[in-house]
């Protein structure tokens, strides 16, 4: 009698350690959200599927943006972004929402076990998890941020539908309070880890309880600004209550992201509650955007900048509008730009404006990221290589006429695992560890005649580094072109 009482109290034990062990975090609005019936669900599901459109894009897909509120509401616009996984096998999802439950500084990285829905268990992609974990002090797992989280549950019986015979595991991620800094940390960490079997879902809704036609004008104004994958125009678009998105850090890192492969971004569907109930006093927006990278565009953006990608009267143009802006941003009084038809001006790219005033350093100051248009970039970082560079004073009037004049047009960064892939002259460095990074632009190891070490060394003092920390492994390693053209002002 006593064996079989201790047989059965370690048979109890062993089932709910490994019940435990397993971490599964279960369903939170199942039956509220969406159908709590297994089959129910999976019926509705494969309607809102069956009843949306494939894109007739070419080139893969990088990321989605969906909405997350209940399927009555949301769900149809939500299906027009899964559709586009029809054809795809991606084998790590990481799925990004807003805290709408918790308050909490950082951004909760769930790194273990697996969720549930009424379909069955989906794994945590416990590497990829960690890797994302160690890039920055701000991942942390904050377990309170997922236990009541529906903005990434409601996403799953879509993945789950849509790959029913495939094997795939997610990263859940919720951004807390946002940050200043969030945005580029979780832009970089997604650059890094993510790869051709990795999709970015970026679950969001778009502006809560105004009327219908006011609705669609906030939520037209945020949606055109992801549409141009412009970053900077988007946050001005929420800084000056043009638009709103509930979790926009989110939303802009993607942008970033997507700029870093050269994508192009799509509207599939766009509605709102009011489209749905008829009630059109107190409306949430959603839309689904399906971000890609068109065949070809990541060769062109490779790393060594075409020998002409900028041709003589587009460098014209942006140096016009350089000088201007300087002119502007000294004097204070307001200059009359040229007018920008060229398209490569209007892509998205990264650049510096350089300010040398009788073979000296006058400043220096530039976007790593291609976060807005090349002409725009341009007119911004000359304006503060002129006024905002710490290192010197501002640019005096009576300076205007001895400056010269640099810019430097960057193709995206990659990240490299050897120092034998630097080619000195040709590639420029950013070197980054912890909170410190730094930046060199290719011209500066020509024109001191350095070599690879020496350009590595000076890299990481102008990161605030010493000097062979670039031999540290926790040290990453950027490397980038650029098309380099300057004139006297």
């Amino acid at each position: 009698m006593m064996k079989g009482v201790i047989f059965f109290i370690a048979i109890l034990l062993c089932f709910c350690l490994r019940s435990y062990s397993e971490d599964i975090r279960k369903p939170a609005v199942a039956g509220m959200f969406y159908p709590g019936n297994k089959g129910e669900l999976a019926g509705k599901v494969d309607d809102f599927l069956a009843n949306a459109e494939k894109s007739d894009i070419e080139g893969r897909v990088l990321a989605i943006i969906v909405p997350h509120a209940g399927y009555e509401y949301s769900g149809q616009v939500a299906a027009h972004s899964f559709k586009q996984l029809e054809g795809t096998d991606f084998k790590k999802i990481i799925i990004i929402s807003p805290s709408h439950y918790v308050a909490f500084d950082g951004i909760s990285v769930y790194n273990k076990g697996s969720f549930e829905t009424p379909l069955g268990i989906v794994k945590i992609d416990e590497g990829l998890a960690d890797r994302i974990m160690a890039k920055d002090k701000r991942f942390i797992f904050y377990p309170e941020a997922h236990l009541k989280e529906h903005a990434i549950e409601v996403e799953l019986p879509f993945l789950q539908r849509a790959y029913k015979d495939r094997d795939f595991r997610i990263v859940p991620i919720v951004m807390g309070i946002p940050a200043s800094e969030d945005m580029k940390i979780l832009s970089d960490a997604l650059y890094d880890v993510a790869d051709k079997d990795t999709l970015v879902i970026i679950s969001v809704d778009l502006s809560h309880y105004y009327p219908y036609d006011k609705a669609v004008k906030l939520d037209t104004s945020g949606i055109s600004a992801i549409e141009k994958l412009d970053a900077e125009w988007l946050m001005q678009q929420i800084d000056s209550k043009n638009t709103e998105i509930d979790a926009p850090v989110a939303v802009l890192a993607g942008i970033m992201f997507a700029n870093r492969h050269n994508a192009k971004a799509v509207l599939l569907k766009y509605a709102n509650s009011g489209d749905v109930t008829g009630d059109k006093s107190r409306v949430v927006g959603y839309s689904s955007i399906l971000i890609y990278v068109p065949e070809g565009a990541e060769e062109k953006g490779g790393l060594i900048m075409e020998d002409e990608y900028l041709n003589k009267e587009e460098k014209k143009k942006l140096l016009e509008i350089a000088r201007f802006s300087i002119i502007e941003a000294v004097t204070g009084k307001r200059q009359f730009y040229p007018n920008v038809t060229e398209e490569k001006l209007k892509e998205n790219c990264g650049a510096f404006v350089t300010l040398n005033e009788r073979g000296q350093l006058r400043g220096c100051i530039g976007y790593i990221q291609a976060v807005k248009p090349l002409y725009e970039t341009v007119k911004d970082v000359a304006k503060s290589a002129a006024v905002n560079d710490y290192r010197f004073n501002p640019v005096t009037q009576d300076e205007l006429d001895k400056l010269e004049l640099e810019i430097s047009v960057l193709t995206p960064l990659k990240k490299i695992k050897d120092i034998s892939e630097i080619e000195v002259g040709r590639h420029g460095l950013y070197m980054k560890k912890g909170f410190n990074s730094g930046l060199l632009l290719p011209q500066v190891a020509t024109e001191y005649n350095w070599d690879k070490e020496t350009f590595l060394k000076e890299t990481c003092r102008k990161a605030g580094l010493p000097q062979d920390a670039w031999k540290d492994k926790a040290t990453e390693i950027y490397i980038f072109s650029a098309e380099i053209f300057g004139d006297t002002l």
